[in-house]
């Protein structure tokens, strides 16, 4: 996804495109995949092998401590960094989640990161990955 073509097509203000990405679309060349964009959701069309995704979370509760686990979607193996994080009210924390592809499959397989906190908060990350490759394969 281009996001310059997105603003355009969508007739997104350009404020609301930048507090999502944390980039200008109308710099030259500015150009995004819809994978990045900071969604409480984390979907990758095509996994060739591996892939690094980060979303920010911000904490709009009080102060609490976080455990991260997750449940890989069928086909990938995720990890994210970090496990454990403590969070104040209105901070923000990015985590860094991990994709790799473990099979070549085009099965659309569904996992999810939770997010369980000291106070009893629970949120989770829907993740969904459609096209997965472990390897390519050239005729020889």
């Amino acid at each position: 996804m281009i996001i310059c073509l997105s603003c355009v097509a969508l007739m997104v203000q350009l404020h609301v495109v930048l507090n999502y990405t944390g980039q200008n679309c109308w710099v030259y060349n500015s150009t995004m995949n819809g994978t990045d964009l900071n969604l409480p959701s984390i979907t990758i069309a095509k996994l060739n092998q591996s892939r690094t995704v980060q979303r920010t979370v911000t904490n709009i509760a009080g102060n609490e401590t976080y455990s991260v686990g997750w449940s890989a979607p069928y086909g990938v193996s995720v990890k994210v960094a970090p496990t454990h994080f403590s969070i104040g009210s209105g901070e923000r924390q990015v985590l860094t989640v991990f994709f790799n592809a473990t099979m070549n499959s085009s099965a659309a397989s569904y996992g999810r990161i939770g997010l369980f906190g000291s106070q009893g908060h629970v949120a989770n990350i829907p993740l969904s990955v459609i096209f997965k490759i472990s390897y390519n394969v050239t005729n020889c």
